[in-house]
């Protein structure tokens, strides 16, 4: 009996393909893990925006009720609300710009500009939304917050993501309820 050296043409095939059937699927894990991990991130930058956002007009709440008589007194429109103000088509339309650089972006009252400004990041480019929406909440059934005036900001933020072979954009939709005074 001789002993084998070598390994035969058959034994390379038959080792190459095994491998090729374990790495396959593998390979396709990484891809997907990868789109996952961009959507991962352009959820989180949806999330900061917002976050942004909310955070400067809940520290502003307060201020709320001088904002608006400040805005009455300017302006001589004694029905200004912050519904108003905050939902302002001038705030909205510079709200989705895509800056380059953060800016401090000023509130309106009927096309006159206020003093107070809310600092926002540049909107990545994948993001086709940065909406505020402001509506009063009804609090005549509730004998404790009825004496106050509230309102629900909600905050829409909207991308594509490229590389996820979806058509339709995402969107992360944040709520806050303010007290206004």
């Amino acid at each position: 009996m001789s002993a084998k050296n070598g390994l035969s043409m058959v034994e390379i095939m038959v080792a190459v393909v095994i491998i090729a059937l374990s790495v396959g699927p593998l390979i396709g894990l990484l891809s997907s893990s990868n789109r996952m991990s961009n959507a991962s991130i352009y959820e989180e930058m949806a999330v900061h925006y917002a976050r942004e956002l909310s955070d400067q007009l809940i520290s502003l709440s307060p201020k709320f009720s001088d904002i608006v008589n400040d805005a009455r007194a300017m302006t001589g429109d004694s029905t200004l609300t912050l519904a108003t103000i905050l939902n302002d088509a001038t705030f909205k339309s510079q709200l989705e710009e895509h800056a380059d650089e953060s800016s401090a972006l000023p509130l309106y009252a009927s096309g006159n500009q206020l003093p107070v400004r809310l600092i926002i990041s540049p909107l990545d480019k994948a993001f086709s939304r940065r909406r505020i929406t402001v509506s009063e909440m009804n609090t005549s059934g509730n004998s404790v917050l009825k004496t106050d005036r509230y309102w629900k900001v909600k905050i829409e933020l909207a991308w594509k993501d490229q590389t996820s072979g979806r058509d339709t954009p995402r969107e992360v939709v944040m709520a806050i309820f303010l007290k206004e005074g």
